[in-house]
């Protein structure tokens, strides 16, 4: 496997590919790793996730939940609770993937980049700045801008805002509480956010206003002062500066052939929800096991077609609900009344996601718990990583005829044996005699 693109969706990725010992190289264009914020929230879905890759504890922590504190020209005017997301640096989600991808002996490739690739039906040819490589499959986890989704001629639809726009940033902060996210709203001039992280020095700095220059030390301190007005509050030491303009594009195929397409470089959204960065992991560990399967002849034809048939419409909600989001906060910064929380909603932590009606999702008996197609509640008592078949009831008695995977009985008041896919979701729902179907779908899913 070739993964282009060493950030948290390519990262996901390849820890997920190499566990299942599938050789795996990543390589990235930039000279050395990212070392700013940027995407500084994981939801609940990407921390289970990323539990199952075995680094959730150590994201908690260094992670925190923060209540924000909303304030007009330094006057504060409301507190919002802590949110679901887990606050940290993209920087340290991306370190800690690399690690735990160490383990299994992948590092990335630095300072290597994709010139182009040609693709026939048992392999693709890549040609990078450092030579050339051949690979069963590749996918493109490269960004916005992908290298990859350009060679593939595949259109990137949407818009992108040219008045929508924001400087952000790391810097150090003295003369501000560190128990409080803050926030600043003008309605005549936008937004301005300072979070604290837990276990560096740094915060992130986020100005969202019409009259922004290039991001600065000296440009950051003018935004403050004209959000705020507080002069006992100093900002220095910055170590990332960037632009970011909001965007709403998305491909409409996420695979051609034996290439694939991921996170930004399939589709990149609006920062409200803060759904980027996690819908990215949640791309890679869907196609991961699906690949694996692939690559050890295990799948069936149209395995690899139902990561586009399962994500395509959750990059479509994604773009969707952080478009509203966005509208729904310039609508509360315009009040003027700092109720920017009603852009966040409980669908954000994206538990709720699934895949029903899809061609993995099967139901071959009625009950009254969730289908085929949705995320398995059980997932902190059974785990993930691999297929896991639950008997309920009397269904139990079945499970000592299923092979090959972790079976467990459970209690309940119907009848039925519940297929949890490697991903954490539900592939099938079935009566205590359909054994064959159960077995047949772990077999050659």
């Amino acid at each position: 496997m070739l993964i282009v693109g060493a950030g948290p969706t390519g990262l996901t990725l390849a820890v997920d590919l190499a566990r299942r010992d599938v050789r795996v190289r990543i390589i990235d264009r930039a000279p050395s790793h990212f070392i700013g914020s940027r995407g500084k929230g994981l939801q609940d879905r990407s921390l289970e996730v990323l539990d199952d890759l075995g680094v959730a504890n150590q994201l908690k922590a260094v992670g925190w939940a923060l209540p924000v504190r909303v304030s007009t020209r330094g006057r504060p005017v409301r507190e919002s609770p802590s949110g679901a997301s887990l606050i940290l640096p993209q920087s340290i989600v991306e370190r800690t993937l690399r690690a735990r991808m160490a383990e299994f002996g992948v590092t990335v490739e630095l300072d290597t980049t994709l010139t182009g690739f040609e693709q026939s039906p048992d392999r693709v040819v890549a040609t990078t700045s450092r030579g050339t490589i051949a690979a069963r499959c590749l996918v493109g986890c490269d960004g916005g801008h992908s290298t990859v989704r350009k060679a593939l001629g595949v259109a990137f639809t949407g818009h992108s805002s040219a008045n929508q726009s924001m400087v952000l940033g790391d810097v150090e902060v003295t003369g501000l509480s560190r128990e409080y996210g803050h926030v600043w709203v003008d309605p005549r001039r936008g937004m301005l956010a300072l979070t604290p992280f837990r276990t560096v020095p740094q915060w992130q700095f986020q100005a969202a206003t019409g009259d922004a220059g290039e991001p600065s030390l000296d440009e950051f301190r003018r935004q403050f002062d004209l959000f705020t007005g507080l002069r006992e509050v100093t900002i220095s030491n910055p170590t990332w500066l960037s632009t970011y303009r909001v965007s709403a594009r998305m491909a409409r195929e996420f695979r051609v052939g034996r290439v694939f397409l991921a996170g930004d470089a399939a589709h990149v959204h609006p920062p409200a929800g803060g759904l980027g960065m996690n819908t990215g992991i949640q791309d890679a560990y869907n196609l991961g096991w699906k690949l694996a399967h692939a690559l050890a002849g295990t799948a069936s034809p149209g395995l690899l077609d139902t990561y586009q048939q399962e994500r395509l419409p959750i990059a479509e909600w994604t773009l969707s609900t952080s478009s509203t989001g966005l509208e729904q906060l310039w609508t509360a910064v315009k009040s003027g009344t700092g109720t920017i929380d009603t852009a966040i909603k409980p669908e954000h932590r994206q538990l709720g996601l699934g895949y029903r009606g899809e061609p993995l999702s099967k139901n071959l008996a009625a009950w009254n718990g969730p289908e085929a197609g949705d995320r398995a509640p059980w997932l902190q008592e059974i785990g993930g990583g691999g297929f896991t078949v639950l008997g309920f009831g009397t269904a139990a008695d079945s499970l000592g005829r299923v092979r090959g995977v972790a079976t467990r009985p459970m209690p309940g008041d119907q009848d039925v044996l519940v297929l949890v896919r490697p991903d954490g979701y539900i592939g099938m729902v079935a009566g205590p005699a359909d054994v064959k179907p159960v077995q047949d779908y772990i077999d050659r899913p």
